[in-house]
């Protein structure tokens, strides 16, 4: 997840988010967050893994050495049974939303950091084995399976859910779509529509301002929607993803 930190130098009579110290030099905070910190605290402090806020005295550590802020940890999945159930409810908006059912299923498992990092080098995807990875979608033979890393907090869990639910989807339907900046650029729109959908639309308009490299390719599919609508983008994956021209090429 990527967060931006812009600094503002007026002086403030607030205080600092993580240490309550008074913002008497300016002050810093973050796009997706009403808070602010003060300069120590930003060069400091360990950082929020969900969010990337600096955390404040009282915080919380997760098992595989996570840390996760008050706020991130007051929406955060860690119960397996819960995370399924957000995790089907997600699910099932996607394919009332899209229509983007499936027809062999996926697999659904809840992992440590440590268990992503493994499974991510056993896909042997060029990606180091240690790179921060929310959710990975995997398949190897007949085991489909979205992986999730636990802790992340609701919000962000669903976008995520949707965007390896979308791969997951490529991968069953579109067979052939070997198109990675189309495969993830669509997988992104489904998580962007996905939070339209939930009426989330400060949280989908960040997407259109972050600056994670799929942002580019997630625009590339709006432009494609702008023009031909949502079913028109599901029928040019379809397409692309069979082998076919598709149509008005």
């Amino acid at each position: 997840m990527t967060s931006y930190l812009t600094r503002t130098p007026k002086p403030s009579a607030s205080h600092c988010a993580a240490c309550g110290a008074p913002l008497t030099s300016g002050y810093y905070y973050l796009r997706d967050r009403s808070d602010r910190f003060c300069p120590t605290c930003i060069a400091t402090r360990p950082r929020c893994d969900a969010c990337s806020a600096p955390v404040g005295d009282t915080h919380w550590s997760l098992h595989d050495g996570r840390q996760l802020c008050n706020s991130c940890h007051a929406t955060a999945i860690v119960d397996p049974a819960a995370a399924r159930a957000l995790y089907d409810e997600t699910v099932a908006a996607i394919v009332s939303q899209l229509g983007l059912a499936l027809r062999v299923g996926v697999e659904f498992r809840l992992v440590d950091a440590p268990a992503m990092a493994q499974v991510r080098a056993a896909a042997h995807d060029g990606h180091a084995p240690d790179e921060k990875t929310l959710g990975l979608y995997q398949r190897q033979g007949r085991l489909r399976v979205i992986y999730m890393l636990y802790g992340l907090p609701k919000l962000l869990f669903r976008t995520v859910v949707a965007h390896e639910y979308a791969h997951a989807w490529q991968g069953e339907t579109c067979p052939l779509l070997d198109d990675d900046a189309l495969r993830e650029g669509f997988a992104e729109w489904v998580a962007y529509r996905h939070l339209l959908f939930l009426g989330c639309t400060r949280a989908a308009q960040r997407m259109l301002s972050s600056s994670h490299p799929y942002r580019p390719l997630m625009e590339r599919v709006l432009a494609l929607e702008a023009q031909v609508g949502p079913a028109g983008v599901l029928q040019h994956i379809l397409e692309v993803g069979r082998g076919a021209v598709p149509s008005g090429s």
